[in-house]
């Protein structure tokens, strides 16, 4: 695999400046679990304890849409081109088009979801989070196109 594809709407795209962002930044991605809270039930992938995993399953967890300092990706185009235009309802997105060797490069964490967690969200995503070293944006220099999609 040598590319990663985001998709954003274009109400996203305007409001992160064309940039890729978590939802939250500068916060560590680790994350702690206590049994019984969700999602830490069993059969989830929660670790207890801080652990990355734990960000990983909340991260996709039933799409809920739980913000952590990672940013979701795929290697399939075209369900970049499903989020980009929110399941063909918006007229407009964006997809982004990361090179994995620069992602590396940059010190960019890339976390596999469907290796990582029993029961993923959307398997067919095949999400991969990336999560930059220093929680924030994803670096520029690993984004080879963004494209207009319609």
């Amino acid at each position: 695999m040598s590319f990663l594809y985001r998709g954003v709407s274009e109400e996203l795209y305007l409001k992160l400046n064309g940039k890729l962002k978590p939802k939250i930044s500068n916060q560590q991605f680790a994350s702690h679990a206590h049994f019984g809270e969700s999602p830490a039930v069993f059969g989830s992938g929660i670790v207890f304890g801080e652990s990355n995993i734990n960000s990983v399953v909340r991260h996709q967890w039933a799409q809920a849409g739980i913000p952590t300092s990672g940013v979701s990706t795929t290697p399939s185009i075209e369900r970049a081109r499903i989020y980009a235009l929110n399941e063909f309802k918006l007229k407009k997105g964006y997809i982004f088009k990361l090179s994995v060797e620069r992602l590396y490069q940059a010190g960019v964490s890339i976390y596999k979801v469907n290796e990582l967690v029993p029961y993923p969200a959307i398997p067919e995503d095949d999400e991969h989070i990336l999560v930059a070293d220093d929680f924030g944006s994803i670096p520029e220099s690993a984004i080879i196109s963004v494209e207009v999609v319609i």
